[in-house]
């Protein structure tokens, strides 16, 4: 009767333990989520602060704001996701309290049972009378048996009576906790939404001013485009110089391609801090949504004075001038990263590079004040999604 009752409760138990652990699994990947957008939106408050200091607006400012109004969104999103979360979690408290209260009515009611047992036989000397009026010596090691078995019984139920209270005690404490935590998320999602709403503000006014200056806005993307296909061709030609050079000596380090890879989704980013403000792939310009713009890496706005930082192990394959900033091209084996818009550059050709390592200072426009860094990740003649390669 014992382990009936006992396995009863354990089995009740381990599925509430299963259902919070992955519960909280969620909460903490939400939370670690959170605290990772709002150091991003502060990270680009203040650049916007910076950029913001200038008389004119500029597309750097507009792509800082539409970066931290994605950001916003994102964040908002997360919070609903915390609180469906907790209100599941919560709604799964009250079923374990129920659940539990009948457990510990059914152990209250088996246990006044024994305890009209035990108050028939309360004196030793009917357990006595019990034992010795034993047929053989048998029977009465038995009776003897019995006799502790029910004692144990007695106090085994007494201990899940007081478990079982505690157990009740903890659900509702957690699920006070919870709903506490929801209300605290709501007031701070009522919060990020009025930021969002300014944001948004902000950014239609600083595009209805740069459209007034509609000519100016196609000659720089003219000029983009093409500094864009002239580094996009340096880039190519390197590639493939590296690809021919790899044919005729073949002395590639496929076992640093190999850890390469298998670090997709964990590399450290280039850069200290920043905010990506242009991503991978084509979007439309910020100003003029009938004009698409190719990205073939990511651009990530910094501080002023920040350093490009080496992403993995590797070696220098290039250093070269577009004629205005610096690129830095390093060999991961099959897989290359590029480091651009940078004024400094503190390494050369054939140099030996590890994770972390500073490659250059990265370029500080004098018209807009905004730091940025272009980033890439080649793999063979193949370019892909820098962000995806990233933690």
């Amino acid at each position: 009767m014992i382990r009936k009752i006992t396995y009863r409760i354990l089995l009740a138990l381990m599925f509430f333990n299963v259902n919070v652990i992955c519960n909280s699994q969620n909460v903490n990947d939400l939370e670690k989520q959170v605290n990772k957008l709002q150091k991003e939106i502060k990270t680009s408050q203040n650049l916007l602060k910076k950029t913001s200091q200038n008389k004119q607006t500029t597309i750097k400012e507009v792509e800082l704001l539409q970066a931290q109004i994605k950001k916003r969104d994102d964040l908002i999103k997360t919070y609903e996701k915390q609180i469906a979360v907790l209100n599941k979690e919560t709604k799964g408290y009250k079923n374990d309290i129920n659940n539990l209260q009948n457990e510990l009515e059914k152990n209250r009611k088996e246990y006044a049972d024994l305890l009209v047992i035990a108050y028939r036989n309360r004196n030793n000397l009917n357990n006595l009378l019990f034992i010795f009026s034993s047929e053989d010596f048998n029977q009465a090691l038995r009776r003897m048996r019995y006799i502790q078995q029910f004692n144990d019984l007695l106090k085994h139920k007494m201990e899940e009576i007081d478990e079982t209270k505690a157990e009740i005690k903890q659900r509702i404490d957690k699920n006070e906790e919870d709903k506490k935590r929801i209300e605290a998320l709501n007031n701070t999602q009522k919060k990020e939404r009025e930021s969002l709403n300014k944001d948004k503000k902000s950014l239609n006014d600083k595009v209805a001013k740069l459209k007034k200056d509609e000519k100016k806005i196609k000659k720089d993307i003219a000029q983009k485009e093409k500094e864009t296909k002239d580094l996009q061709a340096k880039i190519k030609k390197i590639i493939e110089e590296e690809l021919a050079r790899r044919k005729a000596d073949a002395t590639i380090d496929m076992n640093l391609a190999a850890s390469f890879e298998s670090n997709k989704g964990k590399l450290p980013w280039p850069v200290a801090s920043g905010v990506v403000t242009k991503k991978y792939g084509k979007s439309s310009h910020p100003t003029q949504s009938k004009v698409t713009v190719v990205n073939n890496g990511i651009d990530i706005s910094t501080d002023q004075g920040a350093n490009a930082l080496c992403v993995f192990d590797g070696q220098v394959s290039t250093v070269f001038n577009t004629g205005s900033t610096n690129v830095v091209m390093v060999r991961h084996g099959t897989f290359f990263t590029l480091y651009a818009n940078l004024d400094k550059v503190y390494v050369k050709s054939g140099d030996k590079v590890k994770t972390g390592e500073k490659l250059g200072l990265i370029h500080t426009g004098s018209s807009d004040n905004v730091t940025t860094l272009h980033f890439e990740v080649w793999n063979d003649k193949n370019n892909t999604n820098p962000e995806l390669w990233l933690k």
